[in-house]
């Protein structure tokens, strides 16, 4: 299949998909703050990030190991497989109970312990989870997965929403998102049967799991470091702030998490594309790889616009302003997190495609130098003047977000970029500064937000065709598929 095509293939699933899954997870994002209440949402959120920091050791870098090694040679797919869950199982087990052990060195309150106990679950479930979906991103399938996304998200939000009008708390609430976690494992491994890369024989020279081990430590030190520098802001304004204070940048921050959808769907249905080009024509590569950035900064734009200039409105509606009006400010920042957020997280999966993990891992350390030292001094800073410290959080993020993107563009294969990223570059530029002029005037004027957000939606997706922002062999396969899915079957 054409690599581009196979791209677009797979990422218009996924971001459909994970689109669908957002909406339905979007559900309960607003819910969970506005029956918690912001001080009982921090304790969630934070043992939730807790959580999660600990979910990246149990993976332990094994997802691109498995998605690099079986896009390449898919008679790897079951020794790999193989080698991973016994290695997860071993991880999985003693990195619960240093979870546990954590919590109670950190001297975090006993209802914030019980809240990891259980959210321990979905820490190892994640894991699992993702290892599994590379076996699916590697044979260029993501079908499964994008189900089991979709089916977890709409079991959370079934038995959240009564659960919260009933009264119940933030004990109930991880506890469904444990099952959700357990259902989404559950989903994936009944399909993984069904790939090609596990129907055929195995490998001569079948990996053992320690050999998986050392092959995935270069990617588990960066991914361990990326969510450390990226979550250990939570962290620190638990212990220089108040659980108010998390709560609201927690609100904020958990919808950054919900776009993140658009760039991870887009890395993953390129990452086996530019592993294979990578040893088999580098020229394809370079073209396939700037095609796929391209659109990738044409999505980028409209979602940094919106957050920067309807922050207030998204709030208001999403969580009410009493109770969470200090993460406007917040939000407005993570706009610009998402833009640089967006294409280092691009600019990431590619390097490690191609091999470059250890020069990734080396910027990622130097983000987390960078990362606590300004939390360090801009929590306590905007916590004085403005009562929010919050949103000295969100500015260490922004910058430390900064400093990455300009570090993996030094390190990323020569001539990859070039005068096409540019233009596309500055006129998707200009068409979302239109859509911010656009925006704003829509909000002066009294229009309903939503009714000016889905206009100016339109309209930049008239500007990205009418100027031409994209390539023309994008524009036209896109067309292709969309096409041939709104084609009636024939019997």
């Amino acid at each position: 299949m054409d690599p581009l095509k196979s791209i677009l293939r797979n990422s218009s699933l996924l971001i459909g998909a994970q689109g669908l899954s957002s909406l339905i997870g979007m559900a309960v994002v607003v819910l969970v703050p506005r029956f918690l209440g912001a001080a009982e949402y921090g304790r969630l959120h934070l043992a939730l990030s807790l959580a999660m920091m600990y979910s990246v050791a149990v993976e332990f870098g094994l997802t691109p190991v498995l998605a690099r090694a079986v896009a390449q040679d898919r008679s790897v797919a079951r020794p790999y497989l193989r080698g991973a869950l016994v290695l997860m199982t071993l991880l999985g087990a003693g990195f619960y109970v240093a979870l546990l052990a954590t919590v109670r060195l950190l001297g975090y309150p006993e209802r914030v312990h019980e809240l990891v106990a259980i959210l321990g679950v979905v820490m190892i479930g994640e894991a699992l989870s993702q290892v599994l979906a590379a076996l699916f991103q590697a044979h260029e399938r993501m079908v499964i997965p994008a189900i089991a996304r979709i089916t977890g998200n709409v079991f959370t939000i079934g038995l959240v929403a009564p659960l919260l009008v009933g009264g119940r708390g933030a004990l109930a609430v991880a506890t469904v998102m444990a099952l959700a976690s357990v259902l989404r494992v559950g989903i994936q491994a009944l399909g993984v049967r069904r790939l090609e890369g596990l129907r055929t024989v195995s490998a001569p020279a079948a990996t053992t799991p320690w050999a998986l081990l050392a092959a995935g430590l270069p990617f588990f030190v960066w991914e361990a470091l990326g969510i450390f520098y990226f979550r250990v802001g939570v962290v620190m304004l638990s212990r220089m702030s108040s659980e108010a204070t998390v709560g609201w940048y927690g609100a904020a921050s958990r919808l950054l998490d919900a776009l993140n959808f658009l760039p991870e769907m887009l890395t993953l249905a390129t990452f086996p594309v530019a592993a294979r080009l990578w040893v088999t024509s580098p020229t394809e590569f370079r073209q396939t790889v700037r095609k796929a950035f391209s659109l990738l900064l044409v999505a980028t734009v409209p979602a940094t616009v919106v957050l920067l200039t309807l922050a207030h409105e998204i709030v208001e509606f999403l969580f009410t302003l009493p109770a969470f009006g200090p993460s406007i400010p917040i939000l407005r920042i993570h706009g610009l997190t998402l833009a640089l957020l967006f294409v280092d997280f691009f600019l990431g999966g590619v390097l490690m495609a191609v091999g470059r993990e250890r020069a990734w891992v080396m910027i990622a350390s130097g983000a987390c130098l960078l990362n606590p030292a300004l939390n360090w001094v801009l929590i306590p800073l905007t916590d004085q003047h403005f009562g929010n410290g919050g949103i000295g959080a969100a500015l260490a993020t922004v910058a430390t977000e900064a400093f990455v993107m300009v570090w993996a563009l030094r390190v990323f294969p020569r001539g990859t970029f070039g005068r096409e990223s540019w233009r596309v570059a500055l006129r998707a530029s200009g068409a979302g500064v239109l859509l911010a002029v656009f925006l704003l005037l829509g909000r002066l004027t009294g229009v309903p937000w939503m009714l000016v957000g889905a206009l100016g939606g339109l309209g930049y997706l008239g500007l990205v065709i009418w100027l031409e922002i994209l390539p023309e062999d994008i524009t036209r396969l896109a067309r292709g598929l969309l096409a041939r899915r709104a084609a009636p079957e024939v019997a």
